[in-house]
């Protein structure tokens, strides 16, 4: 399970430096990161997908999900 993570994570963030706006791919990769437990990670990822699309749903929700693990206050993205 682990070696196919790993796999995922390397294919994500090659497709992230081809296509740094790729949404999809970046919301793959924060939640990719946060399962890995990677928490501080997956939220630049989170807070990226928010700079593309700042009515995400999905990535406020993981915005507040790594706050709430890494301690970080919740406060608004703007």
């Amino acid at each position: 399970m682990q070696n196919k993570r790993t796999e995922r994570l390397a294919e994500l963030q090659k497709l992230l430096d081809i296509c740094p706006g790729d949404v999809l791919a970046r919301c793959d990769l924060a939640v990719l990161l946060e399962e890995l437990d990677l928490s501080d990670e997956a939220l630049f990822h989170w807070k990226a997908v928010l700079d593309f699309d700042p009515n995400n749903l999905k990535a406020r929700e993981g915005v507040n999900r790594c706050r709430r693990r890494t301690g970080r206050p919740l406060q608004s993205h703007m």
